[in-house]
């Protein structure tokens, strides 16, 4: 045994900046840099990882201490396997003694240390083996000129002193930035979702210690999640199986239920098996009102701030990897799912990404299409990631659509319950019937009085709910939005065609004229949506004027052909020729909102006969136009919110397609429903004129 300290050089021929190189520039900050030596803690199968900090933590003092139990090293491990840069000794390992998928294949977490301190400490021993004691300056690899074989290291093989079982002790002296109170909860907000606060890793915990202070104390300790996390107003958690099968539990806090959901296929566009392989799931969600944060603040005897502090901090959608997590996805600021975006085009139904703490859980060896950037921080882009995010938004679209639905049945109830109580007659039914029993007359009077004043709150509801829609400026905006982004991207791919066709020897001059056409046409639509705003300014609506219905219905088809013929949906249109009056761009847009709906689901179909029947019918002043597709319909827990503005069973819908159908359908004196049998097995709606055109 060599028991004094002795000086070599490694065996290694790369440049000795190199390990400069990765600490400092492939690790971004601090926190990322010890976040990977706990990983490599975890790799060594130690139960538990303790991180301490010693004063004063300033730039050239203090130290940071970081100690694990777990396999420990041997001097020839560091000397072949610790010290080399992108080593394969983790690849070809792949799994610890204790069956934890190894988390450091890339070798560079071991480098952090040198994005930490300018020195570095090791003490570590494995079972039943000597303690080694090794020194590195990082200062001595920063000469570029220099290899690693021509590096100094000072190393000493001894009696356990330290360590008396196993492991392995980092002492980094000399920090190379401050830390501040900002800096340090930030550490230790990070390592509280490294280990996933939802659904933490058995058997392996962290230790923060910190140097005495009042505010410190606050962090210190062993890391946990609060119980903020553990209240959450609704949750989804499931699996998704490899071939797309998604199976998964809804709760609601709210309505004090639990739902099992389960969806053959998740809806992606197209419809086919997602890139991204299986993987695991849940989502805690938080209403952000006042009134909620109020209710869970008492219900956990704390406050209003410490609710939203904890929110805040644990906010977002993180991804884990065989239990550890993948940064940065979920970090402040990071919205890789583009949640806040989501939640601005439909405020009303879509979630933020402030209201959602949850966690994507992958495992290397299922999905080995999402690889790690080579910084090990994030996925690198591909097609599984692409399916990875699509399926995640479609899951939360599920969770959505029932929040949704919960917060409109409760408002309703109390709107209803507040407007309408006064109007209920059975104080008096019962004092009548008391004081007046054999009065028979009075008593049926009474009966009679209650129940015609029922029906007509009833229809009062049910006028106030349907004219309730776009009763402000900021929806009529959201419409012209919804509308506008419509027209624009069906210039956009008439542009696009129009390039490729330019792009060819020989132009096909018919298609160039059907793409011109479209985006004439679509300019009229977006000169209508300005139109749309002109009440608001004072000026006079223009005549409308007398049209060949089935012509106009046409038209639209024809302006839509290409991706009709893409997705091979057959069409089977009217033949008649009904004259009516009224506005073309304010019928174009009802039926481009319902053909594009319908063209939406019936993509999302694996049927081959997929089909779009347009039916019009008149009789006397009255007349109807039927518009079904064989896509797969509208549930029927869904049929009551169709028609209000923003809900959406799209994952990315706005939720105004049906609004605005319905509300320019309303303005010529018609009336928008959805009925049960139509010429097709999905969708119908029927759409009834009266007078006006």
């Amino acid at each position: 045994m060599v028991t004094d300290i002795q000086k070599g050089k490694s065996c290694l021929r790369p440049r000795a900046r190199i390990i400069k190189t990765i600490g400092e520039e492939l690790i971004s900050n601090d926190v990322i840099a010890i976040i990977e030596l706990v990983k490599n803690s975890y790799d060594a199968d130690s139960k538990k990882v303790k991180i301490t900090f010693t004063s004063p933590l300033t730039r050239g003092y203090g130290s940071i201490i970081i100690e694990d139990y777990g396999t420990g090293m041997d001097l020839k491990t560091i000397k072949t396997a610790w010290m080399e840069p992108a080593t394969n000794f983790k690849i070809l390992k792949r799994k610890t003694g204790k069956g934890r998928k190894i988390l450091g294949e890339k070798g560079i977490g071991r480098f952090a240390a040198a994005k930490l301190s300018d020195q570095l400490e090791m003490i570590t021993k494995t079972k039943d083996d000597n303690e080694v004691y090794v020194i590195f300056n990082w200062t001595d690899f920063e000469d570029s000129e220099k290899y690693l074989d021509e590096i100094d290291c000072a190393w000493q093989v001894r009696k356990p002193q330290l360590i008396k079982e196993r492991g392995t002790t980092l002492i980094l002296n000399k920090l190379t930035t401050d830390w501040d109170y900002e800096k340090l909860r930030e550490l230790h907000i990070s390592l509280s979702r490294l280990i996933n606060p939802v659904a933490p890793v058995k058997g392996f915990e962290i230790e923060l210690i910190l140097p005495k202070d009042k505010k410190l104390d606050k962090i210190s300790g062993k890391i946990n999640s609060p119980e903020t996390l553990g209240n959450p107003d609704y949750k989804l958690l499931g699996k998704v199986k490899k071939d797309g099968e998604l199976n998964m539990t809804y709760f609601s806090k709210i309505k004090n239920t639990a739902e099992d959901i389960r969806e053959d296929k998740i809806i992606l566009k197209p419809a086919r098996k997602p890139a991204c392989g299986p993987f695991s799931f849940e989502f805690r969600v938080w209403n952000r009102e006042e009134e909620y944060i109020e209710n869970l603040a008492k219900e956990l005897k704390t406050t209003k701030r410490d609710i939203k502090r904890d929110l805040n901090e644990a906010a977002g959608i993180s991804v884990y990897r065989d239990n550890f997590r993948v940064l940065p996805y979920g970090e402040p600021k990071n919205d890789w799912l583009r949640l806040d975006f989501r939640r601005v085009q439909n405020p009303t139904k879509n979630l933020s990404n402030n209201q959602i703490v949850g966690y994507v859980s992958i495992n290397l060896d299922k999905n080995p299409e999402l690889k790690d950037q080579s910084n090990r921080e994030g996925i690198v882009e591909s097609q599984a990631f692409t399916d990875l995010k699509q399926c995640i938004i479609s899951i939360l679209n599920h969770l959505e659509i029932r929040r949704y639905k919960e917060k409109r049945d409760k408002t309703e109830k109390e709107e209803a319950e507040g407007l309408f109580t006064k109007f209920d007659l059975t104080p008096v039914i019962d004092l009548v019937s008391k004081k007046l029993p054999d009065d028979k007359e009075a008593n049926d009077v009474v009966r009679e009085a209650d129940e015609r004043i029922k029906k007509g709150v009833k229809k009062v509801q049910e006028v106030l709910a349907r004219y309730r829609r776009l009763s402000t400026l900021g929806q009529l905006l959201d419409v012209v939005l919804h509308d506008g982004n419509n027209i624009l991207y069906n210039v956009d791919s008439a542009f696009s065609s129009l390039q490729k066709e330019f792009d060819k020897k020989t132009v096909n001059e018919v298609k160039i004229k059907e793409d011109l056409n479209l985006i004439r046409q679509e300019i009229k639509c977006l000169s209508q949506l300005f139109k749309r705003l002109e009440p608001f300014s004072g000026r006079k609506r223009g005549r409308p004027k007398r049209v060949i219905l089935e012509e106009a219905i046409e038209n639209i088809f024809e302006l839509h052909s290409y991706l009709l013929k893409k997705f091979n949906i057959g069409v089977e249109l009217p033949k008649g020729r009904t004259k009516v009056r009224l506005d073309e761009s304010e019928f174009e847009q009802i039926m481009l909102n319902l053909l594009q709906n319908s063209i939406y689901w019936l993509e999302t179909t694996e049927r081959k006969d997929r089909k779009i029947v347009v039916e019009v019918s008149r009789d006397e002043d009255m007349l109807s136009i039927i518009f079904s597709d064989n896509g797969p319909g509208i549930k029927e827990e869904h049929i009551p919110y169709i028609f209000d503005p923003y809900f959406s069973t799209k994952s990315d819908g706005v939720g105004l397609g049906l609004t605005i159908v319905g509300e320019l359908v309303t303005e010529y004196g018609g009336i928008l429903d959805l009925i049960d049998k139509g010429p097709l097995d999905g969708a119908t709606f029927k759409l009834t004129f009266r007078g006006r055109i």
